[in-house]
């Protein structure tokens, strides 16, 4: 009964002893394989390669598991590759490239011309280097302007016309009276100007007119022309007070007054009489003008300028002995030009 149990289980089963005839015989083992062995070239003689004695085992070939997800692997990065990269396969080799070994690839940004030096501006027709902003070449600054309060200069002047009157007074009675015209005449007028406030300043000047010249023009006749002809010369001093408007960024405008002391030295003044020699009083001037400057310093001056003088003396008769007072009134028109120094 135990033998038809156990021989029921091993067939159930497929394995185990196999019974025969009332006995069994166990299965056999199957023996085991030899190690693999491979053949390596050993030096062993000028001859052939010789077997080595010991077995060899193959290296197993390197795998890397290929990225998920983004995620980064945990071994270190091959050299030149950064995160991120499309890792190299298995074979631990990178993809082909068109460069040669050893060169970055070919910049977007390069640029066959070379970098301009820092101190000057690029090259006609270059274009402008990627990254860097345009080369913008700086205008000259523009000459200064006066900054000084002071101006000494000089001016040509130019009288082309004026009036004369002469009237004599014995013991307060008005014996002659004459008036004429003046001839053209011309002199210099060097001055000194200091702006006291933004608008206003202060000047002194001097006028020299070297030769002034007076005839009767009512006279009917030559006799009567000669009683009042004659030639002079004619210093002023004239202290001013002007305002001066900015009209651009080196143009200024001007107006003055003047009020001055006058000396009229006259020769035959009046014929019937000595020379009244220096006839002196008071004169004021006024006029307009502009001051353009050419740089830090230099300017040009041009203005026009009108004048009335009350100049008064006392003369003595040449056959009488007495005197008399003189009383000259002179009208004078005049254009000046003229530059000078500004500090």
């Amino acid at each position: 009964m135990r033998r038809a149990i156990v021989a029921t289980a091993a067939l159930w089963f497929g394995a185990g002893p196999v019974f025969a005839q009332g006995g069994f015989t166990p299965l056999a083992t199957p023996a085991a394989a030899p190690p693999a062995t491979v053949p390596i070239a050993v030096p062993g003689g000028p001859g052939a390669p010789v077997q080595a004695p010991w077995p060899q085992q193959p290296a197993p070939a390197p795998t890397l598991p290929p990225p998920t997800g983004g995620a980064q692997p945990s071994y270190p990065y091959p050299p030149g590759y950064p995160p991120g990269y499309a890792y190299p396969p298995a074979y631990g080799y990178p993809p082909g490239s068109p460069y040669a070994p050893g060169y970055p690839p070919y910049p977007q940004t390069y640029s066959p011309y070379a970098p301009p030096y820092p101190a000057y501006p690029p090259a006609y027709g270059q274009p402008p280097l990627a990254g860097y902003p345009p080369a913008v070449i700086a205008e000259p600054p523009p000459s200064p302007v006066p900054s000084g309060r002071w101006r000494l200069g000089a001016a040509l002047m130019f009288a082309p016309q004026g009036t004369l009157s002469y009237s004599l007074n014995y013991k307060g009675e008005p014996i002659l009276a004459y008036s004429g015209s003046t001839a053209a005449t011309a002199g210099i007028v060097p001055y000194l100007q200091l702006d006291l406030v933004r608008y206003l300043y202060l000047a002194f000047a001097m006028q020299f007119l070297p030769s002034v010249k007076w005839g009767d023009t009512t006279a009917r006749s030559s006799s009567n022309n000669n009683l009042f002809s004659g030639t002079g010369r004619e210093v002023d001093f004239l202290p001013q007070v002007g305002l001066t408007i900015p009209a651009a960024r080196r143009l200024r405008m001007l107006a003055f007054a003047a009020p001055g002391y006058s000396l009229l030295f006259a020769s035959n003044l009046v014929k019937v009489y000595a020379d009244p020699g220096t006839a002196h009083g008071f004169l004021f001037q006024t006029g307009f003008g502009m001051i353009w400057s050419l740089g830090e310093h230099a300017f040009l001056d041009f203005r026009g300028a009108y004048q009335w003088g009350f100049q008064n003396n006392k003369v003595q008769s040449s056959t009488t002995a007495e005197s008399a007072d003189v009383e000259v009134h002179s009208r004078l028109f005049g254009l000046q030009a003229g530059g000078g120094y500004w500090f």
